[in-house]
């Protein structure tokens, strides 16, 4: 019997990221991003007493939807 050590591993080498598929991420998150930042200045300028209606909700939560997405387009994982 021969006791060879197997070769090391060697590191894996980060994917190419599709140019394309970064731009259209980009694209559609901050296509999703403008109308909640603009229901959240509307809501602010209305003032602490303005009722919360479940659509600004919606489009605050669409938003973070746009934010998460421009995340993980520029993120290099």
């Amino acid at each position: 019997m021969s006791n060879t050590d197997p070769a090391p591993l060697r590191p894996l080498e980060p994917r190419q990221r599709n140019g394309c598929l970064t731009a259209f991420m980009l694209g559609v998150g901050v296509i999703l991003l403008i109308p909640g930042v603009l229901c959240v200045i509307v809501s602010v300028a209305m003032g602490p007493g303005a009722n919360v209606n479940p659509i600004t909700i919606i489009v605050i939560c669409l938003a973070f939807g746009g934010l998460a997405l421009i995340v993980q387009a520029l993120s290099r994982k």
